[in-house]
């Protein structure tokens, strides 16, 4: 979960809203919604039954260089979030409706040698709690989180051997742990490539060759996850895979030195993007605690990125999973309301599938997502989640 990058698209297309008089915290705001026309091939009927989704982050995905694979870094599940994941957890999404879990993975503090194997104890772990889902009937998306750096995965041509030995490696692990799981676990290859630590991490330029050659890289990395998970057993030959563009941002998703992978199975990768905008709401602390529904020129931000991936993707069959949004809390509950009830409609009309961002942080300045009190599996944001579940259907 990180800031994306923000450009300006085509036309803008706003459908009426009417909100609810009612000031209350509780009160969900009424749009009216009108689905468009979405192809009815089966990867979009897939796509559709996933929402909504709901993200472990702050868990699994931890990372510290001061851990020792091997030796103490069992503890990193609790690190962030100060707790482990239970099953309560699970138990709870279930009986709130939600239809799908992201779980993400940071597998580089778990490696034990130079051929990278990860550690069996940590690979069991992260299979329990896959376990623990998908045994209450959710989907399960699990990835490749925090792996992005020059030591592991680093989109440029210098680094990009690294880069493919140590994806190759880490995921033929993955596919022969969960190969003869159904469809209902998805692979994630990576999460958000990009050039980490310079000027254009987050601001993609289209005319700089770092970016351009970025880009490139991870057209060929996402090209080597399929090949891996394509040519291992049990049921990966078919298996629904997410891959990202540059950040996993909508806008390098539709720029079109961005290419889906070539895949020897139809119609079963799906586009990962994630979007946390308008980023002066949704992301950042200093930015503004204002959303307001009339309010275009906040919607079209979300109308523009939403209208893109569904011309480029969308109504051509191709899904498109929002791995991650969700607005900071900066003391404003009735703006991220009706911020959540306008991107989950916006997003459901379109075909587009939501996940929502928690990552179990309820106080500090900047990226504070937490949503549920994971030790008493109980919503400390019931409002947004109530409203998450009414739009993104």
């Amino acid at each position: 979960m990180n800031l994306t990058p923000f450009l300006v698209f085509l036309c803008i297309f706003i459908l009426p809203i009417t909100a609810v008089a009612d000031s209350s915290i509780t009160a969900i705001p009424v749009l009216d919604v009108r689905p468009w026309s979405v192809p009815s091939n089966e990867s979009i009927r897939f796509n559709l039954s996933l929402s909504p989704g709901w993200n472990l982050g702050n868990a699994l995905d931890c990372e510290d260089d001061s851990i020792t694979p091997g030796v103490n870094d069992m503890t990193l599940d609790s690190m962030w979030s100060g707790m482990q994941v239970s099953e309560k957890t699970i138990d709870t999404l279930k009986q709130t409706g939600f239809k799908t879990i992201r779980i993400p993975v940071s597998w580089h503090n778990h490696v034990l040698d130079d051929a990278y194997t990860i550690n069996p104890e940590w690979m069991a772990r992260v299979k329990e709690i896959v376990d623990w889902s998908l045994d209450r009937g959710l989907n399960v998306i699990i990835n490749c989180h925090h792996d992005i750096g020059e030591d592991w995965i680093y989109p440029t041509k210098e680094k990009y051997e690294q880069s493919r030995s140590y994806l190759v490696a880490i995921w033929k692990q993955i596919a022969a742990t969960f190969e003869t799981y159904d469809q209902h676990l998805i692979f994630e290859g990576l999460n958000e490539p990009r050039l980490k630590g310079t000027s254009v991490e987050w601001l993609y330029s289209y005319s700089d060759p770092d970016c351009i050659e970025a880009t490139d890289c991870i057209n060929r990395l996402n090209q080597e996850f399929v090949n891996t998970i394509r040519a291992s057993s049990g049921n990966n030959p078919t298996r629904y895979l997410m891959v990202p563009a540059y950040a996993a941002s909508p806008y390098t998703a539709t720029f079109n030195n961005f290419v889906l992978p070539e895949d020897t199975a139809k119609d079963r990768l799906m586009v990962s993007v994630h979007a946390y905008i308008p980023t002066d709401f949704a992301m950042t602390g200093s930015g503004t605690d204002y959303f307001d529904l009339e309010d275009t020129d906040q919607t079209s931000v979300i109308d523009d990125a939403f209208n893109a991936l569904y011309d480029q993707y969308i109504k051509r069959g191709i899904p498109v999973v929002i791995g991650e949004f969700g607005s900071t809390d900066k003391h404003n509950p009735r703006d991220r309301v009706d911020f959540t009830a306008y991107y989950a409609a916006r997003a459901y009309e379109r075909g587009l599938t939501c996940v929502i961002w928690d990552n179990a942080l309820f106080d500090g300045y900047e990226e504070v997502f937490g949503l549920m009190d994971r030790e008493n599996g109980t919503w400390i944001e019931k409002d947004i989640i109530d409203t998450f579940l009414t739009y993104c259907k």
